[in-house]
């Protein structure tokens, strides 16, 4: 007869339902921690070259900015040497004036500027140890400014291959 219990009954005999306790968030799969600190690591490693390339390029950017306002081809060959002053060895550069000078200056760019660079010299650093004080030329400026902008700063693997030819010979 328990069987035919009325269904009110039925319903009376059932017990609430009991919610599980919630899951919390907490602690954190390890993946999300090793993601984090990928990224972190990531952050910092970009920070950390972006800082480098910035104080790498920081005597270029100096030396573009002072070519802009150049009042005289003396002017400019100094810019040319100082800046090269920061990137190459004193012994390669101090030395070299005229002729020395453009090919130091030529040699450090890459093949398809080197042409260019040449041709927009044109005979005007050898000028730089005359008397005569002669207006800067437009030229000279373009050629110094090409220079600053694709020879500076020297590519480091570049820069080791030819110490090490020179050391060999």
């Amino acid at each position: 007869m328990e069987a035919l219990k009325q269904p009110s009954e039925q319903l009376a005999q059932l017990k609430d339902i009991h919610l599980p306790e919630q899951v919390h968030n907490y602690p954190v799969a390890y993946g999300w921690w090793i993601l984090l600190a990928c990224f972190l690591i990531t952050i910092i490693f970009l920070i950390v070259k972006w800082q480098k390339r910035r104080t790498l390029c920081h005597a270029q950017k100096l030396a573009l900015t002072k070519i802009k306002n150049i009042t005289s081809n003396d002017e400019i060959v100094s810019v040319l040497k100082w800046a090269a002053f920061q990137y190459f060895p004193r012994k390669d550069v101090a030395s070299l004036h005229g002729e020395q000078l453009t090919n130091f200056l030529a040699n450090k760019l890459a093949a398809k500027q080197q042409e260019k660079f040449q041709i927009l010299c044109d005979q005007q650093l050898n000028n730089k140890y005359q008397l005569v004080e002669n207006p800067p030329s437009e030229t000279l400026q373009q050629a110094a400014q090409l220079w600053l902008s694709y020879a500076l700063p020297p590519q480091v693997s570049k820069q080791k291959s030819e110490t090490q030819y020179e050391s060999q010979s």
